[in-house]
């Protein structure tokens, strides 16, 4: 996998573009400089003393909030380096310039940032050596080295900002020097902690195979438990569990024995951890089945979303308030749908709420777009989306929900995934 051009996860878990060199930084106007005044006139030894008149004082000012069309600044990972886009989504940045371990390789592979304070975790990636986990400020200084005897992938930044949840993969070179798992990493520096070891393939016969490698993919609210994508070692399957981070105990979303399968497709936790929203489909195709699914995390029970129509496919939910957002491609005939003859169909999405109730889908938006990967504002708002039909110009656009003209953000190659700053 380090030795890839296009970087990917072992089951292409990051769908998260090339650049000449950073984007210049759009020039602010300096502030205004006072005009320098005259001195006073000296007043004759012999004349009497003028009374002091006061001299008027400029009235002081409130600072002035940033004005912007983004909730937060974003950062993309794009062309193996990570470029900031401030929130008027015009002024960027290169604020990495990592070297890559190969002429033809990517430097940045995969990053975070905290929600906290907006301290950046990245991985760069090694050919035939571990890769690095860095740490730095918001503002891409004071670069820190916090592993570099690891092949780490997938950084994840807890909620309160302390610890990286990270997949550690085989290390071909030196077989059985490290296990394979999810780790708990201290951001500050420190050991990593085995949460979860992928469990070894032993059976061939077993549908599916009965090993797994885990890839964290979401911490709960409060911390305490992972999201993680659990995908067979032998063959193209992945399904989401949920991962105790004490314990590493799991527990698979679906249920086996009717054949509900969840899929490796984005879900969610809700805002007060106690149920999931996630797909369902057949693992080894590439779209899920339509709908959405309610996992409780306490009871264990799953539910169906009554939302309609039932042949909607809903990609990327996401939760604010007491509505359910999501991009959704009708399957009525507007859109390719799975067929033997293309089993990778590209579909068309459309920004679109419903009550968390349930209900119908309601467009917020006249256009749709194709894409790979979407990012929420957290109060539904907007979103970024990640995708277009031309392969090399990837675009990054931000839509928000009021039908205002989408906003190009980036376009290039080589774009893997975007992040919120802190605001």
């Amino acid at each position: 996998m380090k030795h890839l051009r296009q970087a990917t996860l072992l089951i292409a878990l990051v769908v998260l573009t090339a650049c000449t060199g950073p984007s210049a930084a759009v020039p602010t106007a300096a502030p205004p400089t006072s005009v320098p005044t005259a001195a006073p006139p000296t007043a004759p030894a012999n004349a009497l003393p003028a009374e002091a008149t006061p001299v008027p004082q400029p009235a002081p000012t409130a600072p002035q909030p940033t004005a912007g069309i983004l909730p937060a600044p974003l950062y993309v990972l794009a062309g193996g380096q990570i470029v900031r886009i401030e929130r008027d989504g015009v002024t960027r940045k290169q604020i990495t310039d990592e070297p890559p371990s190969a002429p033809d390789a990517l430097a940045i592979v995969w990053f975070d940032v905290s929600p906290v304070d907006g301290t950046i975790v990245y991985v760069v990636q090694g050919v035939g050596a571990p890769s690095l986990l860095v740490r730095t400020a918001a503002d891409g200084s004071n670069r820190t080295v916090l592993s570099d005897n690891l092949y780490i992938t997938s950084p994840l930044i807890s909620p309160d900002g302390t610890t990286i949840a990270v997949g550690v993969s085989e290390d071909y070179e030196r077989p059985g020097s490290q296990t394979p798992g999810i780790y708990a990493l201290p951001i500050a520096g420190g050991t990593p902690r085995l949460i979860l070891a992928d469990i070894p393939a032993t059976d061939p016969t077993t549908e599916g195979g009965d090993g797994r490698g885990f890839t964290a993919v979401a911490w709960s609210p409060d911390g305490t438990k992972l999201l993680a994508n659990a995908y067979s070692l032998s063959v193209e399957l992945c399904e989401l569990a949920i991962v105790d981070v004490a314990s590493g105990d799991q527990v698979y979303l679906g249920d086996r024995t009717a054949n509900l399968q969840s899929a490796c497709t984005p879900a969610i936790w809700s805002p007060d951890g106690r149920t999931v929203l996630f797909n369902t489909g057949d693992p080894g195709l590439a779209l899920p089945d339509s709908g959405i699914w309610r996992y409780d995390v306490s009871g264990g029970s799953i539910s169906s979303l009554p939302v309609k129509p039932d042949n909607a496919i809903v990609y990327a939910p996401h939760i604010a308030g007491d509505t359910l957002y999501a991009l959704v491609a009708s399957t009525d005939g507007t859109n390719p749908v799975y067929t033997p003859a293309d089993p990778q169909p590209v579909l068309s999405y459309a920004l679109s709420s419903v009550p968390l109730t349930g209900g119908t889908w309601t467009a917020l938006r006249n256009d749709t777009h194709s894409l790979f990967s979407a990012l929420w504002a957290p109060d539904g708002s907007g979103v970024v989306v990640m995708g277009g039909d031309d392969p090399i110009n990837t675009k990054v656009l931000w839509l928000t929900g009021d039908g205002s003209p989408a906003v190009e953000l980036y376009t290039g190659t080589d774009l893997y995934a975007v992040r919120w700053g802190a605001p």
